[in-house]
């Protein structure tokens, strides 16, 4: 008893002593100022007295999902136009401006966003407002620097002329037509590339000045631009040199675009078997035009539940894997907050249960409440600790608070989360994390082996081509045959013939893909059964290889004379049977008799008959056969014995 007491004074003096306190950082969320200029341009200003490097940054809420058809990269190009077209300087000197003064820069162009910063210590503050404002300013797209740009864009994204193999890719293998739509088309209606023919070499070439001005002229508009500065900065000088430059900027109509989104109100799950070391899970929740007060909720949960699924799947007990990762991504009004990691296969079930466990606490309200409160603490330490610098605050307006349109003031993300109360939490998650805005992935270690999977393969191949051959093989008396005779098919025919039958397989082959492919993404794979999902499978390919054996069983092969009955014997097992009192004609006939007269139709025409006549076999119900054999002489003479006399 007496050390107990011992202990808990000792613990109180402890407490009571201030340099065993240990105190939170900084809120360098808070007191951020926001300015908006008269031509709709929106400041945000945080004056961080301890850091000496400062970031300035303007961002924009358009980026390649704003180029045209035909013409990708144009956001990209006008980025790369921005920093070298200036009059008077070169790009050289322009990028010397920066680093000499010891600073860094640069910019980026993703689907819907637009972001320059530039990092430099606090004596070139003014100087280094004045050098991002000549890069946003209007520029010319003179005609020789377009040119000169061209190369270098072409060169960061990889963009070549097609070859063979690039030209079968796009317009066969992967044509747009036959594409199923992309995650963001499919679940928020946001066409991507998904839709269209993506050539970007045959688009940076085709790029004009005109182009590059459309862009700017359209989409850098004052009024959604989102400059940022932060840093140890002097607020009066910093302002007023603002004023200066950005606010001279002339104002234009906003764009509006990227707001159209379509919600497919459904839940949807992909399961999948492939040959990994873990089992791959992969939970989203899709939001769609979320306000500023979703966007900090969803922040905070992210993070909430990231230390949550971790204290208990990564450092519990049980170590069902070595992160869990919950994340947010963002395209224009669509957002999404996932729960994803790669999970031990003995514990998934157990990891599994964890995340929706947690998921379901948050939205029934089982959880305690002294456990949210200190989690919750927890987050606000860690959000805190890990922002402090003037650059921590610049990557939240790249990644998360770059539409203006959204953000009126830079949200304080630690005030914010410090006032939230589980009830706050319960109600959003509640409204939001339900199952027909849930998207749900799952990718299994495969059962069974890849040497299994490959005998299975042939196994069922061989099947197929035994039980075809069963079906297609009538049984004939060969006792009874007279005369065996190959037919011959001229070189030029046959190559025509061949080039027009890969044509058709080709196509026919593709459109059956697309057809397994829409199968698979709308029934298969959403049946989380390895047997069911694989035995499909199975069965997708027993019908291939059927068809291929169908198809060569229409391609003649011989013809077979027996003493009641001619046969056209074709390449894969089947013959078709013609009686002989079934024949109404059996004559030479030569090119002009057949294919320039009536006889062409309903016949299969094997031969050309230009160099010597060939046979022409009619048969009563109109069909007919056009073909030359190695002595068409010899068989007429043979049929024409054994065709029945004419009734009289």
């Amino acid at each position: 008893m007496i050390t107990g007491i011992a202990s808990l004074i000792a613990l109180t003096l402890l407490a009571q002593d201030p340099s065993q306190v240990v105190e939170d950082p900084p809120n360098a969320f808070s007191a951020i100022e926001t300015h908006s200029l008269s031509n709709g341009l929106k400041v945000w200003f945080k004056n961080l007295p301890d850091d000496p490097v400062i970031s300035i940054s303007v961002a924009l809420p358009f980026g390649s999902d704003m180029d045209p058809p035909g013409k990708d990269q144009l956001a990209h190009f006008t980025e790369h136009m921005l920093f070298s077209d200036q009059p008077g300087l070169s790009e050289e000197e322009i990028r010397r401006q920066i680093e000499e003064r010891g600073g860094v820069y640069n910019a980026s162009v993703t689907v819907d966003r637009t972001f320059y910063f530039v990092r430099i210590g606090k004596e070139h503050a003014e100087f280094a407002i004045d050098w991002l404002f000549r890069i946003i300013q209007p520029h010319a797209m003179t005609e020789e620097v377009v040119e000169l740009q061209r190369e270098p864009v072409a060169l960061e994204v990889g963009a070549r002329p097609r070859q063979f193999f690039d030209w079968l890719w796009a317009y066969y293998l992967n044509p747009p037509l036959l594409r199923l739509p992309g995650f963001w088309e499919r679940e928020f209606g946001i066409e991507g590339r998904s839709g269209r023919d993506y050539y970007p070499y045959a688009s940076l070439y085709s790029i004009t000045p005109d182009d590059l001005r459309w862009f700017y002229d359209v989409h850098y508009v004052p009024s959604v631009m989102t400059l940022t500065m932060a840093g140890a900065l002097d607020r009066e000088s910093v302002l007023r040199k603002i004023n200066e430059t950005f606010a001279t900027l002339a104002p234009k109509p906003s764009p509006s675009v990227g707001d159209s989104l379509f919600d497919p109100g459904r839940y949807r799950q992909s399961i999948f078997w492939d040959y990994r070391s873990n089992v791959y899970y992969s939970n989203r929740f899709k939001l769609y035009a979320p306000t500023a007060d979703d966007e900090v909720m969803l922040i905070f949960l992210s993070r909430f539940l990231g230390k949550r699924l971790n204290d208990e799947l990564r450092f519990g007990e049980r170590k069902a894997t070595y992160g869990v990762r919950v994340s947010i991504a963002k395209r224009g009004a669509a957002m999404l907050l996932g729960v994803s990691g790669g999970i031990k296969p003995s514990e998934f079930e157990y990891a599994r249960e964890v995340v929706e466990r947690e998921i379901e606490s948050l939205r029934n309200g089982s959880l305690p409440t002294e456990e949210f409160e200190a989690d919750r603490s927890a987050v606000v330490r860690q959000l805190l600790v890990s922002n402090t610098r003037s650059e921590d605050l610049e990557r939240w307006v790249s990644g998360y608070f770059y539409d203006s349109r959204i953000h009126d003031d830079f949200p304080d993300l630690a005030g914010e989360f410090e006032g939230y109360v589980k009830a706050d939490v319960e109600s959003f998650v509640a409204a939001h994390f339900v199952p027909d805005r849930q998207v749900l992935m799952i990718i299994y270690r495969s059962p069974i082996t890849q040497g299994m999977l490959g005998l299975l393969i042939i196994a069922l191949t061989w099947l197929t081509v035994y039980l075809m051959s069963r079906w297609l093989i009538q049984p004939i008396d060969m006792t009874r045959i007279r005369y065996v005779a190959r037919l011959r098919i001229p070189r030029p025919y046959m190559v025509a013939a061949i080039l027009v039958s890969i044509a058709i397989v080709a196509v026919a082959g593709r459109l059956i893909i697309f057809s397994f492919e829409l199968l698979a993404d709308r029934f298969l794979i959403t049946i989380e059964s390895f047997a069911v999902q694989w035995s499909m499978y199975g069965l997708m390919l027993a019908l291939n290889v059927s068809l291929v054996v169908l198809l060569m069983a229409h391609v003649p092969r011989k013809l077979l004379v027996f003493d009641d009955q001619v046969r056209i014997k074709y390449l894969s097992y089947r013959s078709v049977p013609i009686p002989l009192e079934s024949i109404s004609e059996i004559a030479p006939r030569r090119f002009r008799e057949v294919w320039l007269s009536r006889r062409i139709w309903r016949c299969l025409p094997l031969a050309l008959g230009l160099l010597g006549p060939a046979v022409y076999l009619r048969r009563r119900d109109g069909k007919a056969y056009f073909f030359s054999v190695r002595d068409e002489s010899e068989l007429l003479t043979l049929v024409r014995e054994l065709l029945p006399p004419p009734s009289v």
